[in-house]
């Protein structure tokens, strides 16, 4: 017994860590909750599933595989589309860990490697094409004893690297060198496609799972050749009377209609054999006495939206455990739809198949969705301008859902846009073409209900509302009646083009989008080929944090391994001999001090700032080394401290000090001396400011544009409100090339174009070059004008963030000079930002 019950142990130890890993899956999100008991019910099912085998290593072997993808496919079933690649990395990295699969010994220095993206900071970058936080990443991977030559050869080589990194897919190319040999070694491969090309990385990711994990193929195409009504159909098989199914819902989603249609193929009837209960208040006594009905005579019953009464679920959770013990009859079902939400109680989670039912993404998707939300026959039976006007609303529609994608460049903040703003729009736009009797459209009415009230209601951000009035003003014109662009200036773009249709019949106009709306791109947004870049880079890094904060704590026995308290320590020392005896004697300064004008008040209060910043750096160090020390014992706060130093992030309570950044830490401390140093420059000589002031390195730049404009207001006796800054770019890159203070204003650098670029010779704004995702932007001149001669045309005014964040780092809005129409540089997205990661 005891022999055969080990020659088992393979599976058992498989089982043990697959329902590990599940349960930590609700640090993803709370909906992901997992009990034993539902564990057990799919391992059973997984050992009936197998296949059979004499031999009983075989026959374990086979088990094993059943259970992997049985588990995988029970969760994935319930987890959202960005969130499975976590779940199967995951599993595939600790199978790794365990020896299972892969064919090398485990390197816990390359996976922390993988996981942290840590950096860095070298001399100036030498290469011109690669962006300076792949070179820092670089750096940082040249530390690794196995890629110490990789930062040598990138330099050497840089004509032949350049060449890989401009690839449209550079995980699938050899890379230059002896490096090509990593193509037998994906893992280190990754490495390298993190540093230099972190947008690919979700698709290395994926490469290297259907080649490393057995059947890979089948784990990254898990159900994609079934619908949701086939899904639906296979877990209706798993579900019993006391495990309910749970949609979590997403936008755009409609579960209840297939849920409909099993009902009726099962032969049951609405309202009779089939209960459909909307929840809110007043709605438990109707659901309860649902659910009495269905427990004792087979019936299903679905309830909606159940986030709307999280206090009731307790009640429900306890019926449901009543009619368990009670015996419900074999045809009994529950279903639960909700959005996700923490108020859900866990053990309704814990016992329930969950599902996931999320729209197509893409523009094209979204187009035929919101085209066919309206029924054949009111198109067919609408006259031919309300029909053209309402495709290019629909067309808008699509472009507001779509353009959450691009993150803060698509849109500062993050907007309830639904199909409900699309119908109420639509409904709005008969009643005016009811009324208008075939006379002349009312444009700027039918602008100003969609932009300002119907899909303008939701948007708070001024930048984003003007963003949505631009899109309509490019849609909403006499051309819409006839065939016209629909992608905004694409004109210059090859073989990119998407043309409304002549007024045709319902099915036509699927058939037009069907033919003529090529892949996805940005440019049908208005943006720059290269917003893409930013997208997917932000989409794998959200995985790999993710990833980060799903390893256990504290874990390090693998040799050579720095752990997380040597890491910190190391640091923490780095750290004090850096800024250990810094400080600003603001006092003393301001005492031989002559006079105390608006730019003495922005610098000093800069230094208090970064005195109060220095001081928490240095109190919450000194109280980690005495922890370190054993003089202390470890708190919450200080394990946090120590976690941040060892993944590299700029730790909370400093964070809170400080200036918005979205760098790392390696990268967020040279920012900080360098910033030191610009108030130590100041000190030399207070009564000035200096010749060029590095803006985007004062922690208030506000303050400082308010002073060019109180200094010239009290200059020419003006009033102070009536004034605003305005831009000048001069065609000087450096700081040291200007010789003397500006007349009129003062000089500032350290902004960066981002969705454009700048040209120095022509003074303007054009378009960005391939792979540029920022363009550094000379010095220019600011100073103060009354707002009439801030506002004449040529000018772009382009808003100004701290951080690539964009939303609240917001701080003025530069006057750019353009050729273009300006409205081409706000759906480009384009803005100044001071600090990149």
């Amino acid at each position: 017994v005891e022999e055969a019950r080990e020659g088992y142990r393979p599976q058992a130890a498989e089982g043990a860590m697959l329902y590990f890993l599940i349960t930590k899956l609700c640090l993803v999100d709370h909906m992901y909750q997992y009990s034993l008991d539902s564990f057990m019910t799919f391992f059973e099912k997984s050992v009936h599933k197998a296949q059979k085998k004499d031999d009983l290593k075989d026959r374990v072997l086979c088990l094993r595989d059943s259970l992997r993808m049985t588990i995988f496919m029970w969760v994935s079933r319930g987890l959202f589309e960005r969130h499975k690649t976590i779940f199967l990395a995951q599993l595939t990295f600790n199978l790794m860990k365990r020896g299972i699969i892969g064919n090398r010994d485990w390197n816990e220095t390359h996976f922390q490697f993988l996981l942290r993206a840590p950096t860095k900071v070298l001399d100036q970058n030498p290469l011109h094409w690669l962006p300076d936080s792949a070179w820092e990443s670089a750096a940082a991977l040249g530390e690794i004893d196995e890629f110490s030559k990789f930062v040598g050869d990138l330099v050497e080589a840089a004509p032949r690297f350049r060449e890989w990194f401009n690839a449209a897919a550079p995980e699938n190319e050899k890379l230059p060198l002896n490096w090509a040999a990593l193509d037998k070694n994906l893992f280190e491969k990754m490495l390298i496609v993190r540093c230099l090309r972190p947008d690919r990385m979700t698709s290395s990711l994926k490469n290297f799972i259907r080649s490393t994990l057995p059947d890979g193929d089948a784990y990254i195409e898990c159900d994609s050749t079934l619908n949701s009504l086939e899904i639906l159909e296979s877990s209706l098989t798993d579900s019993t009377p006391k495990t309910p199914i749970y949609f979590i819902l997403s936008a755009g989603s409609n579960v209840v209609a297939d849920l409909d249609r099993k009902a009726s193929a099962n032969g049951l009837e609405k309202g009779v054999s089939y209960h459909n209960v909307s929840m809110g208040q007043g709605q438990d006594v109707v659901a309860m006495s649902c659910l009495e009905t269905a427990h004792r005579n087979g019936h299903w019953v679905i309830l909606n939206n159940v986030h709307l009464m999280p206090n009731w679920l307790v009640e429900l959770e306890k019926k449901l455990d009543e009619y368990s013990s009670d015996g419900s009859h074999s045809k009994f079902r529950v279903f639960l739809t909700s959005d996700p939400s923490k108020s859900i109680p866990v053990g309704i989670l814990n016992r329930c198949i969950k599902l996931t039912n999320e729209p197509p993404t893409g523009l094209k998707a979204n187009l035929k969705r919101a085209w066919c939300f309206f029924s054949k026959e009111s198109i067919d039976d609408a006259d031919s301008k309300t029909k053209s006007i309402l495709f290019g609303l629909c067309h808008f529609h699509s472009i507001l859902m779509e353009r959450k994608q691009f993150g803060p460049m698509g849109f500062n903040m993050k907007y309830p846009f639904s199909i409900g703003d699309l119908r109420d729009s639509a409904t709005c736009l008969q009643n005016y073409m009811d009324n208008s009797g075939g006379g002349k459209i009312p444009w700027q009415d039918l602008k100003y209900i969609f932009g300002e009230i119907m899909y303008g209601g939701h948007i708070v951000n001024d930048f984003d509302r003007l963003l949505a009035n631009e899109y309509l003003n490019f849609f909403m014109k006499d051309d819409l009646l006839d065939e016209t662009e629909m992608y905004p200036f694409a004109e210059d773009e090859k073989g990119l083009s998407f043309m409304s249709p002549a007024p045709t019949s319902f099915e036509k106009y699927i058939d037009h989008i069907d033919k003529n709306m090529s892949v996805d791109t940005p440019i049908a947004f208005g943006l720059h080929p290269n917003a893409e870049i930013e997208f997917r880079t932000q989409q794998s890094n959200n995985i790999f944090n993710t990833l980060k904060e799903l390893q256990p704590r504290g874990i390090f026995n693998t040799e050579g391994v720095a752990t997380p308290q040597n890491v910190a320590d190391a640091k923490s020392h780095d750290l004090l001999d850096k800024f250990g005896d810094k400080y600003f004697d603001v006092e003393e300064l301001v005492r031989n001090l002559d006079e105390m004008g608006p730019y003495q008040n922005v610098f000093i209060q800069e230094m208090d700032v970064i005195n109060a910043l220095l001081a928490e750096i240095k109190r919450s160090i000194k109280e980690l080394q005495l922890g370190f020390a054993g003089e202390l014992t470890m708190s919450e706060s200080m394990e946090d401290l120590m976690m941040s130093l060892y993944n590299d992030n700029v730790p909370a309570t400093w964070a809170k000090l400080a200036w918005p950044s979205m760098k790392s830490l390696s990268s967020w401390n040279k920012n900080l001396s360098d910033r030191f140093f610009q108030l130590e420059e100041w000190m030399n000589s207070p009564s000035d400011i200096p010749k060029v002031t590095w803006l985007s390195g004062l922690v208030n730049p506000t303050s400082f544009l308010t002073a060019i404009c109180q200094v010239t207001a009290q200059k020419n006796q003006w009033e102070l409100d009536k004034l605003v800054t305005f831009t000048r770019v001069t065609k000087l890159m450096s700081a040291e090339e200007i010789d003397s203070n500006s007349r009129d204003g003062a000089f500032i650098i350290g902004l960066n174009l981002q969705g454009a670029s700048w040209d120095v010779v022509g003074s303007q704004i054009e378009k960005s070059k391939p792979k540029e995702i920022f363009c550094p932007m000379p010095v220019m001149n600011v100073k103060a004008v009354t707002k009439e001669k801030a506002n004449n045309g040529g000018f772009y005014h382009c808003p100004v963030y701290m951080t690539e964040q964009r939303g609240p780092t917001w701080y003025f809005n530069a006057q750019l000079k353009t050729t273009s129409p300006p409205a081409r540089w706000v759906l480009a997205g384009v803005a100044l930002i001071g600090e990149i990661a």
